[in-house]
């Protein structure tokens, strides 16, 4: 079971306690100043990456699933996002080595993984923008595997050195796990940390983002053997925050082949967190995004994307994050 963390908000109380007379004295009491009651801040604070101790966050996640050996055609399942909740959350550890025993979990509904140092690929360093972990069960179930891809700036004193990586307010995650080599594989994105409280949240002006995205892809040809690949690229976001307007476009390669340009436009209301839009027409393929901001005044943004559809090479699903800061 992933442990939740409770924050519990104390309350200050302000006493002033006045001398009395006892009728003998001719010099009145003076009247005591009262203590100014404290006054809550209007702005509101946040906690902020790299993590000081374990914790457990909730995210907004896109999920994808597929069935079927890659060595032939497979079949697709559907991809689509979902909005911020507990439907898909982390617990993770803020000392991440090959000898930790502490352990690192993540959780869709009612299926979990969970990794230790044991099963680190990749451990986080400064040169590093993903650590890795990844379990196998084979040979007790041949193609049975578990692999956690998460973004290198939760963990003390290990913060990539990708500048525009080292975000503060907002972090991801992206889990791909199958059942065995014929059987269902599903892959899950998703971004969380410390979303931006509503009354937080920009009115007016138009932001754009520095962003990055990733995500993964699953191809299926007519016949032949399907790909599935790490997905990277460029990506543009810019917000309204008076009209409420979202845009957002995407280049995408599946390793070194085009794999598609998404351009998209979504809407978020006034004094709202999150926001949702789509892929138009002129995209190589449909979908979905979901959007959440996340800090000081929506400082930064981590957004996940759905595909469906046909690309080079075949029908095709993917699914993937799009995260940054303000620039």
């Amino acid at each position: 079971m992933i442990r939740r963390s409770a924050i519990i908000a104390s309350a200050v109380a302000v006493l002033a306690v006045a001398g009395c007379n006892n009728g003998d004295d001719a010099t009145p009491t003076p009247t005591p100043t009262p203590t100014p009651t404290p006054t809550a801040s209007s702005t509101p604070t946040y906690s902020a990456f790299p993590l000081s101790g374990a914790a457990e966050l909730f995210s907004v996640s896109a999920a994808m699933s597929y069935t079927g050996d890659v060595a032939g055609p497979v079949t697709l399942g559907v991809a689509g996002t979902d909005s911020f909740s507990n439907r898909v959350r982390f617990a993770l550890q803020s000392t991440v080595t090959t000898a930790q025993t502490a352990e690192t979990v993540v959780r869709e509904n009612t299926e979990e993984s969970r990794f230790t140092g044991a099963d680190l690929l990749t451990a986080p360093a400064a040169g590093v923008t993903e650590y890795v972990y990844r379990e196998t069960t084979a040979p007790t179930t041949a193609g049975a595997f578990y692999q956690l891809d998460l973004l290198n700036n939760t963990v003390s004193g290990s913060v990539t050195s990708d500048a525009a990586l080292a975000l503060t307010r907002s972090t991801y995650g992206g889990w791909w796990r199958g059942d065995s080599t014929a059987g269902a594989k599903r892959v899950t994105y998703a971004t969380m940390g410390y979303p931006t409280v509503a009354t937080d949240m920009p009115t007016t002006g138009t932001v754009t983002y520095t962003v990055r995205v990733v995500g993964r892809s699953v191809v299926s040809p007519a016949a032949g053997a399907s790909s599935v690949d790490k997905l990277s690229g460029t990506a543009t976001l810019t917000i309204n925050y008076a009209t409420g307007l979202v845009n957002l476009s995407m280049t995408l390669n599946r390793g070194a082949t085009a794999y598609g340009t998404f351009t998209g436009t979504g809407a978020i209301a006034a004094g709202n967190n999150q926001f949702t839009g789509s892929f138009g027409t002129s995209s190589t393929a449909g979908g979905t995004f979901q959007g959440l901001a996340y800090g000081p005044a929506a400082a930064e943004i981590g957004i996940t994307f759905a595909i469906s559809g046909a690309v080079t090479g075949g029908d095709s699903r993917a699914v993937g994050v799009v995260i940054g800061k303000k620039s």
